[in-house]
Protein backbone atom coordinates (compact mmCIF):
# COMPACT_ATOMS: atom_id res chain seq x y z
CA UNK A 1 0.00 0.00 0.00
CA UNK A 2 2.62 2.31 0.67
CA UNK A 3 4.91 1.54 -2.44
CA UNK A 4 1.59 2.17 -4.21
CA UNK A 5 1.15 5.25 -2.56
CA UNK A 6 4.55 6.57 -3.15
CA UNK A 7 4.72 5.42 -7.05
CA UNK A 8 1.74 7.56 -7.19
CA UNK A 9 3.18 10.69 -5.79
CA UNK A 10 6.66 10.03 -7.65
CA UNK A 11 5.01 9.73 -11.34
CA UNK A 12 4.07 13.48 -11.92
CA UNK A 13 7.18 14.76 -9.87
CA UNK A 14 9.44 12.61 -12.36
CA UNK A 15 8.21 14.31 -15.11
CA UNK A 16 8.32 17.40 -13.48
CA UNK A 17 12.39 17.03 -12.30
CA UNK A 18 12.94 16.10 -16.02
CA UNK A 19 11.39 19.20 -17.45
CA UNK A 20 14.61 21.10 -15.16
CA UNK A 21 16.82 19.37 -17.04
CA UNK A 22 15.95 20.07 -20.36
CA UNK A 23 15.93 23.61 -18.67
CA UNK A 24 19.73 23.17 -17.40
CA UNK A 25 20.93 21.69 -20.86
CA UNK A 26 18.96 24.75 -22.45
CA UNK A 27 21.40 26.78 -20.67
CA UNK A 28 24.28 24.78 -21.51
CA UNK A 29 23.32 25.36 -25.29
CA UNK A 30 22.98 28.68 -25.25
CA UNK A 31 26.53 28.90 -23.29
CA UNK A 32 27.67 26.94 -26.04
CA UNK A 33 26.37 28.77 -29.22
CA UNK A 34 23.27 25.97 -29.96
CA UNK A 35 20.76 28.65 -29.59
CA UNK A 36 17.90 26.25 -32.13
CA UNK A 37 18.79 23.28 -29.58
CA UNK A 38 18.56 25.68 -26.80
CA UNK A 39 15.21 26.55 -27.97
CA UNK A 40 13.69 23.15 -28.78
CA UNK A 41 14.89 22.51 -25.02
CA UNK A 42 12.37 24.95 -23.45
CA UNK A 43 9.36 23.74 -25.85
CA UNK A 44 10.30 20.28 -24.44
CA UNK A 45 9.68 21.89 -20.62
CA UNK A 46 6.93 23.61 -22.00
CA UNK A 47 5.16 19.85 -23.45
CA UNK A 48 6.39 18.08 -20.07
CA UNK A 49 4.72 21.24 -17.92
CA UNK A 50 1.45 20.06 -19.70
CA UNK A 51 1.94 16.21 -19.35
CA UNK A 52 2.85 16.23 -15.46
CA UNK A 53 -0.16 18.02 -14.50
CA UNK A 54 -2.05 15.36 -16.62
CA UNK A 55 -0.66 12.71 -15.07
CA UNK A 56 -1.23 14.06 -11.55
CA UNK A 57 -4.28 14.21 -11.66
CA UNK A 58 -4.83 10.56 -13.38
CA UNK A 59 -2.87 8.89 -10.86
CA UNK A 60 -4.37 11.28 -7.80
CA UNK A 61 -0.74 12.41 -7.39
CA UNK A 62 -1.22 15.89 -6.50
CA UNK A 63 0.47 16.94 -4.01
CA UNK A 64 2.23 19.88 -1.87
CA UNK A 65 5.67 18.62 -2.73
CA UNK A 66 4.94 18.69 -6.26
CA UNK A 67 3.03 21.89 -6.79
CA UNK A 68 6.29 23.65 -5.40
CA UNK A 69 8.73 21.60 -7.44
CA UNK A 70 6.63 23.01 -10.56
CA UNK A 71 7.09 26.38 -9.29
CA UNK A 72 10.81 26.11 -9.08
CA UNK A 73 10.69 24.01 -12.47
CA UNK A 74 9.01 27.28 -14.34
CA UNK A 75 11.31 29.73 -13.05
CA UNK A 76 14.07 28.09 -14.23
CA UNK A 77 12.54 26.60 -17.79
CA UNK A 78 10.19 29.49 -18.57
CA UNK A 79 11.65 32.33 -16.40
CA UNK A 80 15.85 32.01 -16.47
CA UNK A 81 16.14 30.37 -19.56
CA UNK A 82 14.65 32.64 -22.12
CA UNK A 83 15.76 35.24 -21.10
CA UNK A 84 19.31 33.98 -20.73
CA UNK A 85 18.52 32.74 -24.64
CA UNK A 86 17.35 35.82 -26.00
CA UNK A 87 20.01 38.18 -24.43
CA UNK A 88 23.08 35.72 -25.20
CA UNK A 89 21.59 35.32 -28.59
CA UNK A 90 21.23 39.29 -29.43
CA UNK A 91 24.60 39.85 -27.69
CA UNK A 92 26.37 37.40 -30.05
CA UNK A 93 25.29 38.93 -33.28
CA UNK A 94 28.03 41.85 -34.68
CA UNK A 95 25.82 43.49 -36.93
CA UNK A 96 23.19 44.39 -33.68
CA UNK A 97 23.80 47.12 -31.77
CA UNK A 98 23.41 44.69 -28.38
CA UNK A 99 27.45 43.48 -29.31
CA UNK A 100 29.06 45.87 -27.56
CA UNK A 101 28.66 45.64 -24.60
CA UNK A 102 29.59 48.72 -23.25
CA UNK A 103 26.69 50.22 -24.80
CA UNK A 104 23.30 52.12 -23.76
CA UNK A 105 21.45 48.67 -26.19
CA UNK A 106 23.14 46.33 -24.47
CA UNK A 107 22.50 47.68 -21.09
CA UNK A 108 19.04 47.88 -21.73
CA UNK A 109 18.81 44.39 -23.43
CA UNK A 110 20.04 43.50 -20.12
CA UNK A 111 17.47 44.99 -18.12
CA UNK A 112 14.61 44.42 -20.61
CA UNK A 113 15.96 40.15 -20.18
CA UNK A 114 16.29 40.98 -16.38
CA UNK A 115 12.82 42.31 -16.01
CA UNK A 116 11.66 39.46 -17.68
CA UNK A 117 12.84 37.15 -15.28
CA UNK A 118 11.71 38.95 -12.46
CA UNK A 119 8.46 38.95 -13.62
CA UNK A 120 8.26 35.52 -13.90
CA UNK A 121 9.38 34.99 -10.17
CA UNK A 122 7.02 37.37 -8.89
CA UNK A 123 3.95 35.89 -10.66
CA UNK A 124 5.00 32.63 -9.69
CA UNK A 125 5.29 33.81 -5.63
CA UNK A 126 2.43 35.59 -5.79
CA UNK A 127 0.59 32.44 -6.91
CA UNK A 128 2.50 30.54 -4.19
CA UNK A 129 0.54 32.41 -1.39
CA UNK A 130 -2.62 32.44 -2.66
CA UNK A 131 -5.65 30.53 -1.19
CA UNK A 132 -7.73 27.84 -3.03
CA UNK A 133 -10.68 30.39 -3.48
CA UNK A 134 -8.86 33.63 -4.49
CA UNK A 135 -7.65 30.86 -7.35
CA UNK A 136 -9.32 31.25 -10.41
CA UNK A 137 -10.31 27.73 -12.14
CA UNK A 138 -11.27 28.66 -15.78
CA UNK A 139 -9.30 31.83 -16.20
CA UNK A 140 -5.74 33.24 -16.12
CA UNK A 141 -5.10 36.34 -14.69
CA UNK A 142 -2.01 37.30 -16.25
CA UNK A 143 0.21 35.33 -18.77
CA UNK A 144 1.25 32.16 -16.98
CA UNK A 145 4.94 31.41 -16.95
CA UNK A 146 4.69 28.50 -18.97
CA UNK A 147 3.00 30.36 -22.02
CA UNK A 148 5.33 33.17 -22.17
CA UNK A 149 8.47 31.03 -21.85
CA UNK A 150 7.05 28.92 -24.69
CA UNK A 151 5.82 32.07 -27.05
CA UNK A 152 9.78 33.55 -26.89
CA UNK A 153 11.14 30.09 -27.81
CA UNK A 154 8.67 29.65 -30.40
CA UNK A 155 8.99 33.22 -31.68
CA UNK A 156 13.19 33.02 -31.91
CA UNK A 157 12.82 29.54 -33.16
CA UNK A 158 11.04 30.88 -36.07
CA UNK A 159 12.72 34.13 -36.67
CA UNK A 160 16.19 31.81 -36.45
CA UNK A 161 14.65 29.08 -38.80
CA UNK A 162 14.51 31.84 -41.83
CA UNK A 163 17.71 34.01 -40.64
CA UNK A 164 21.07 33.87 -43.02
CA UNK A 165 23.13 33.08 -40.17
CA UNK A 166 21.85 29.76 -39.28
CA UNK A 167 22.72 26.62 -40.38
CA UNK A 168 20.35 25.69 -43.55
CA UNK A 169 18.92 22.21 -42.61
CA UNK A 170 17.61 23.28 -39.24
CA UNK A 171 13.56 22.87 -38.36
CA UNK A 172 12.63 20.66 -41.48
CA UNK A 173 11.55 22.43 -44.87
CA UNK A 174 10.75 25.78 -44.84
CA UNK A 175 7.23 25.86 -44.73
CA UNK A 176 6.92 30.07 -45.71
CA UNK A 177 9.79 29.39 -48.74
CA UNK A 178 13.48 30.00 -49.00
CA UNK A 179 13.07 33.43 -50.17
CA UNK A 180 11.79 34.85 -46.92
CA UNK A 181 14.36 35.75 -44.50
CA UNK A 182 14.27 37.72 -40.66
CA UNK A 183 16.04 40.89 -41.35
CA UNK A 184 18.05 41.98 -38.71
CA UNK A 185 15.62 45.03 -37.59
CA UNK A 186 13.54 42.30 -36.71
CA UNK A 187 15.87 41.16 -33.77
CA UNK A 188 16.77 44.68 -33.20
CA UNK A 189 13.59 45.37 -31.80
CA UNK A 190 12.81 42.22 -30.06
CA UNK A 191 13.85 42.72 -26.89
CA UNK A 192 10.03 44.81 -26.97
CA UNK A 193 8.71 41.49 -27.17
CA UNK A 194 10.46 40.87 -23.85
CA UNK A 195 9.27 43.33 -21.81
CA UNK A 196 6.03 43.00 -22.92
CA UNK A 197 5.79 38.98 -22.22
CA UNK A 198 7.26 40.08 -18.98
CA UNK A 199 4.70 42.62 -17.91
CA UNK A 200 1.56 40.63 -19.10
CA UNK A 201 2.64 37.97 -16.75
CA UNK A 202 3.07 40.25 -13.54
CA UNK A 203 -0.48 41.63 -14.50
CA UNK A 204 -3.84 40.59 -13.92
CA UNK A 205 -5.34 41.07 -17.36
CA UNK A 206 -8.03 38.32 -17.82
CA UNK A 207 -7.48 34.84 -20.01
CA UNK A 208 -8.83 32.32 -20.27
CA UNK A 209 -7.44 28.82 -19.85
CA UNK A 210 -7.47 26.26 -22.82
CA UNK A 211 -10.28 23.29 -22.49
CA UNK A 212 -12.34 21.77 -24.22
CA UNK A 213 -15.92 23.02 -25.16
CA UNK A 214 -19.60 21.52 -25.50
CA UNK A 215 -18.83 22.01 -29.24
CA UNK A 216 -17.39 18.68 -30.14
CA UNK A 217 -15.92 20.05 -33.74
CA UNK A 218 -14.51 23.06 -31.36
CA UNK A 219 -13.07 20.63 -28.98
CA UNK A 220 -11.77 18.13 -31.99
CA UNK A 221 -10.05 21.23 -33.40
CA UNK A 222 -8.03 22.17 -30.20
CA UNK A 223 -7.34 18.51 -29.70
CA UNK A 224 -5.81 18.18 -33.36
CA UNK A 225 -4.07 21.52 -32.74
CA UNK A 226 -2.61 20.02 -29.43
CA UNK A 227 -1.63 17.15 -31.19
CA UNK A 228 0.38 18.82 -33.73
CA UNK A 229 2.56 21.02 -31.51
CA UNK A 230 3.14 17.85 -29.30
CA UNK A 231 4.23 15.97 -32.74
CA UNK A 232 6.38 18.69 -34.21
CA UNK A 233 7.65 20.28 -30.77
CA UNK A 234 9.27 16.74 -29.50
CA UNK A 235 10.73 16.14 -32.89
CA UNK A 236 12.38 19.55 -32.96
CA UNK A 237 10.76 20.50 -36.88
CA UNK A 238 8.43 23.19 -38.08
CA UNK A 239 7.99 25.69 -35.99
CA UNK A 240 5.60 27.69 -38.23
CA UNK A 241 3.47 24.72 -36.99
CA UNK A 242 3.71 25.35 -33.15
CA UNK A 243 3.82 29.22 -33.57
CA UNK A 244 0.26 29.93 -34.59
CA UNK A 245 -1.82 28.28 -31.85
CA UNK A 246 -0.52 29.98 -29.06
CA UNK A 247 0.21 33.29 -30.72
CA UNK A 248 -3.33 33.67 -32.04
CA UNK A 249 -4.99 32.53 -28.81
CA UNK A 250 -2.87 34.69 -26.97
CA UNK A 251 -3.75 37.99 -29.00
CA UNK A 252 -7.18 36.60 -29.50
CA UNK A 253 -8.17 35.91 -26.06
CA UNK A 254 -6.37 39.30 -25.04
CA UNK A 255 -8.38 41.58 -27.17
CA UNK A 256 -11.38 39.24 -25.50
CA UNK A 257 -10.27 40.13 -21.93
CA UNK A 258 -10.42 43.43 -22.42
CA UNK A 259 -13.72 43.92 -24.58
CA UNK A 260 -15.56 41.81 -22.70
CA UNK A 261 -17.92 43.07 -20.00
CA UNK A 262 -18.02 39.55 -18.45
CA UNK A 263 -13.66 39.47 -17.93
CA UNK A 264 -14.05 43.28 -17.02
CA UNK A 265 -16.51 42.17 -14.32
CA UNK A 266 -14.27 39.43 -12.82
CA UNK A 267 -12.45 39.87 -9.98
CA UNK A 268 -8.67 39.54 -9.81
CA UNK A 269 -6.43 38.01 -7.27
CA UNK A 270 -4.87 40.65 -5.14
CA UNK A 271 -1.10 42.14 -6.64
CA UNK A 272 0.00 41.61 -3.37
CA UNK A 273 -1.70 38.79 -1.61
CA UNK A 274 -1.01 38.13 2.09
CA UNK A 275 -1.98 34.70 3.30
CA UNK A 276 -3.81 34.42 7.15
CA UNK A 277 -2.39 31.81 8.51
CA UNK A 278 -4.15 30.20 11.77
CA UNK A 279 -1.71 30.86 13.76
CA UNK A 280 2.04 32.63 13.82
CA UNK A 281 4.48 30.64 11.97
CA UNK A 282 6.99 29.40 14.24
CA UNK A 283 9.67 26.99 13.84
CA UNK A 284 9.49 24.74 16.99
CA UNK A 285 12.66 22.83 17.56
CA UNK A 286 11.63 19.36 18.91
CA UNK A 287 12.43 18.17 15.23
CA UNK A 288 16.22 19.23 15.90
CA UNK A 289 15.84 17.66 19.45
CA UNK A 290 15.26 14.29 17.65
CA UNK A 291 17.66 14.18 16.01
CA UNK A 292 20.56 15.31 18.49
CA UNK A 293 18.78 12.80 21.30
CA UNK A 294 20.89 10.05 19.30
CA UNK A 295 23.56 11.71 20.49
CA UNK A 296 23.13 11.71 24.22
CA UNK A 297 25.26 8.83 24.69
CA UNK A 298 28.23 10.74 23.67
CA UNK A 299 30.38 12.53 25.70
CA UNK A 300 30.25 16.32 25.80
CA UNK A 301 26.88 16.17 23.67
CA UNK A 302 24.70 19.21 22.49
CA UNK A 303 21.57 17.69 23.20
CA UNK A 304 20.70 19.35 26.41
CA UNK A 305 21.73 23.09 25.43
CA UNK A 306 19.70 22.18 22.21
CA UNK A 307 16.52 20.87 24.38
CA UNK A 308 16.49 23.74 26.89
CA UNK A 309 16.81 26.31 23.65
CA UNK A 310 13.02 28.12 23.28
CA UNK A 311 11.32 28.38 20.35
CA UNK A 312 11.06 31.10 18.22
CA UNK A 313 9.60 33.37 15.35
CA UNK A 314 10.88 32.84 11.58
Amino acid sequence: MASARFLRYLAPNVITLSSMIFGLVSLWSTHNGNYPLAGWLIIYAVLSDRLDGLVARAVKGTSELGMQLDSFADFLNFGVTPAFLVLSYLSSRPDLPYFDRGSTAHTLLFIACGGYMLCAVFRLARYNVLTDDQVATKMFFGFPTTLAGGLLAIWMLLLLKYDPHTHPDFGGAKLFGDTLQTPAAIWTYFPIAVVVLGYLMASRLPMPKVGMTKNKLVSVGLLTLIAIGYLCGFAMRYPELCFWMPTVWSVMFLIWGQASATARAMYPPPLFPKKQPDRALERPQEDLVDIVLDEASSPGGLSESVRAAPSKSE
